[in-house]
């Protein structure tokens, strides 16, 4: 029996669109429940790598975001083991800025998560088509930019080495730090391109960077807006932005540096002023927030003292920061109790100090302070200590990293009730003295954090003059100096390195050095393991009486450990933000009476290991 073909025909077309809408059908139901599956974070049994051929699979494994599901993994809390939002974005840009640093520009990688039973698990797997790897040819500079900046420019280039693997970033860097070059130089609107040939048969890839730096630029007027409390003066100055300077960005970003380290203002906004219509000579707006003009603030804490276990410190300040315009003075009283059986004030003081901010026009701010410790008995002997001192000092920076300190500090002390002759037994004993100084200090700090320092080095110098000319009760010099040096030594590890040398000796009428001013070492910041301040030359019966010449030398490496804190139900979230490092360290060093003295076999040494947690108000130290 012959069907007629036209319903042959429908028949087929309703079997065909019957087939379609049921497998359409099928791949929605699979798609709905392979994303209700990724929806609940599954747990990572296995992650497959193939395709990778100038990296094993098992150091691209390393790099990925994803990790395989552990007890270990569950015990830290470790969410990368379980499938997330962010797992695929994480993971191949974590691959993908391998390949790139690495020549392969036309990497490509795939990942997909694939459901394994019984206990539907993810198995996460990754493609790579790695393409072809490209090296430096040779590096050429053309356009139209001064030669001056040649030299400069040309050396921005040295990172590019030959026969290198093409490194992507390293190529974008190269032109950021020559825009850079030229836009501290006056020329802000330069054009900086790069081309490298990558469809040529050859592996080798000549870089061609090509400038036009266009018009040299001067800076216009500078308006200020928002000072009501503080003389416009008091901004403008810390700007440094004049009229027809050659343009430089530096100049522009050192300028809010300063605005914020002036303490006069809590925001401010740095820009281009927007009707400005000469683009070779911009003006610029300054937009600023002042802070209150009188502040007050109260400090308090507890600690211990070498004659009380406990000593609670309490510290309050009244200031005002525009006295005469833009000069500042502060009154600070402290006060020290001790606790327990005994309550009694310890201590008290009183100080008025001014600051001129810009002396004699250069921004090198004068500081003078008065101090006044009216009678107190002492907290162990029956006599009364009373005092006043005043100082002078300035600061210099020169840069970022250079800073220099230069004072004078003049004291007085009276010791009351007791016969004189016994004054000057006491000031023998207790090391009591009237000490009248100049000090100068430099300090070089180009440490890329002040907490934990990755890189960079701190390097300081102190000289300070006591007695001469200047009079008192004691004549000597002290000199220290330390360096410090941080650098990376593998991924995640830290190498630091300190050398710190110190040397008093008395002069003139002088015999020794005041016991208080001698050199002590030992406790956590010189040579941890030995007590505070016990190492050094030690009287006949076995007292520390200070050395008159130290050395130290620390060698410590560092590193991120285990982050506890996340598994502490509760504190997870606190302590997010806190890293917890770990580190080994060897300290070696001693004081001596005299630099000739100095024998290697009686340098102290201490190793060990520590943890520092890293909090706002600084490190947590325990060694």
């Amino acid at each position: 029996m012959k069907f007629p073909r036209f319903i042959v025909a429908t028949v087929f077309l309703c079997l065909l669109f019957f087939g379609l809408g049921t497998s359409v059908s099928s791949a929605k139901t699979t798609d709905r429940a392979h994303l209700r599956w990724l929806r609940d974070k599954p747990k990572i049994d296995s992650v497959v790598v193939v395709g990778s051929r100038f990296f094993s699979p098992g150091d691209i494994r390393k790099r990925m975001y994803s990790r395989k599901y552990t007890i270990w993994s569950a015990i830290k809390g470790d969410r990368r083991a379980r499938v997330q939002r962010e797992t695929l974005a994480r993971d191949t840009m974590e691959i993908k800025y391998q390949y790139l640093i690495n020549g392969f520009l036309g990497v490509g990688i795939h990942e997909s998560f694939e459901m394994l039973q019984p206990d539907s698990t993810a198995l996460v797997r990754v493609r790579i088509d790695e393409g072809r790897q490209l090296r430096y040819g040779g590096i050429t500079v053309s356009g139209d930019y001064p030669a001056e900046f040649r030299f400069e420019i040309e050396k921005s280039t040295r990172i590019l080495k030959e026969n290198k693997p093409v490194n992507l970033f390293e190529l974008r860097q190269v032109a950021f730090d020559m825009k850079t070059i030229l836009a501290n130089g006056g020329y802000p609107y330069a054009q900086i391109d790069f081309m490298l040939d990558s469809v040529a048969t050859s592996a080798i890839a000549p870089i061609r960077y090509r400038i036009q730096s266009d018009a040299l630029v001067h800076f216009g007027d500078l308006a200020v807006t928002g000072t009501n409390d503080y003389p416009e003066y008091a901004a403008a100055r810390e700007v440094k932005i004049k009229p027809d300077r050659v343009y430089r960005r530096e100049d522009i970003l050192e300028s809010q540096r300063r605005l914020f380290e002036s303490g006069y203002f809590s925001t401010l906004q740095l820009y281009q002023s927007k009707a400005s219509l000469d683009r070779l000579r911009p003006d610029f707006t300054l937009q600023v927030r002042e802070r209150k003009p009188r502040f007050v603030t109260l400090r308090t804490g507890a600690g211990q003292s070498e004659f009380k276990d406990l000593i609670w410190d309490l510290s309050g300040t009244y200031g005002k920061r525009n006295f005469f315009g833009s000069r500042r003075y502060e009154f600070i009283s402290d006060y020290s109790f001790s606790l327990g059986d005994d309550i009694r004030l310890v201590t008290h003081r009183y100080r008025l100090r001014f600051t001129e901010p810009w002396l004699l026009g250069i921004r090198m701010p004068l500081q003078l302070t008065g101090q006044y410790e009216p009678r107190l008995k002492d907290p162990v002997q029956d006599y009364k200590i009373e005092s006043w001192s005043a100082s002078a000092a300035t600061i210099k920076n020169f840069g970022r990293q250079i800073r220099t300190d230069l004072g004078i500090e003049y004291e007085s002390v009276q010791i009351l009730g007791v016969s004189d002759e016994l004054k000057q037994e006491i000031k023998d004993i207790e090391g009591i003295s009237v000490r009248r100084k100049l000090y100068f200090k430099f300090r070089r700090d180009s440490r890329d954090n002040v907490f934990i320092a990755r890189r960079g080095v701190l390097a300081e110098i102190g000289a300070e003059y006591y007695g001469g000319f200047l009079g008192g009760d004691a004549h000597f010099t002290r000199f220290q100096a330390s360096f410090s040096r941080y650098e990376k030594v593998w991924p995640g590890w830290i190498m630091a390195t300190r050398i710190m040398s110190g040397w008093v000796e008395p002069f003139g009428e002088s015999e020794d050095v005041p016991i208080n001013d001698r050199l002590y070492l030992g406790g956590a910041n010189s040579i941890r393991g030995f007590r505070e301040n016990s190492l050094g030359p030690l009287s006949a019966d076995s007292v520390n009486i200070g050395a008159n010449f130290t050395f130290v030398f620390n060698h410590e490496f560092r590193w991120k450990t285990i982050q506890v804190f996340s598994i502490v139900p509760l504190l997870k979230d606190f302590f997010a933000t806190l890293p917890l490092w770990q580190s080994a360290f060897v300290d070696i060093g001693n004081g001596f009476e005299k630099m000739s003295d100095f024998r290697y076999r009686d340098l102290a040494l201490s190793y060990g290991t520590g943890i520092q947690i890293v909090s706002p108000a600084g490190p947590i130290r325990l060694d």
